[in-house]
């Protein structure tokens, strides 16, 4: 795939917007929705090549929807989420995440995983 997709779930509007902000001067087509059932509904819309979920959303937890999804696409998946804890992370993980990102983040922090995601 030569164009990069990015559909964000993500339920704080300031995070989200950061988000978007980032993945677009990153060359990023960025997609963001504030539930996990809305991120389900569009996460095949298109070919994705990242979807960021945090585990907080309002209506599905965030390992539930990574379960749902992990099985139905080759995006790389990244859970970005307040919760800390290395069981968090493993969690994350096991659910189909390919990695985990702590908050609060800096940009440079998700331009880095970006940056290391396209040496891959």
């Amino acid at each position: 795939m030569d164009s990069k997709n990015a559909l964000v779930i993500e339920d704080d509007d300031d995070i989200r917007r950061l988000l978007e902000v980032v993945l677009e001067q990153s060359g990023y087509t960025v997609d963001s929705v504030a539930t996990g059932k809305l991120g389900f509904e569009r996460f095949d819309e298109v070919e994705r090549t990242l979807i960021t979920v945090d585990l907080g959303l309002p209506d599905i937890d965030g390992l539930e929807l990574l379960r749902q999804i992990r099985p139905r696409t080759v995006a790389t998946i990244a859970v970005i989420s307040a919760r800390a804890t290395q069981r968090d992370s493993d969690a994350s993980v096991e659910a189909g995440a390919d990695a985990f990102l702590t908050k609060p983040f800096k940009p440079r922090e998700i331009r880095e995983f970006l940056q290391a995601m396209d040496t891959e």
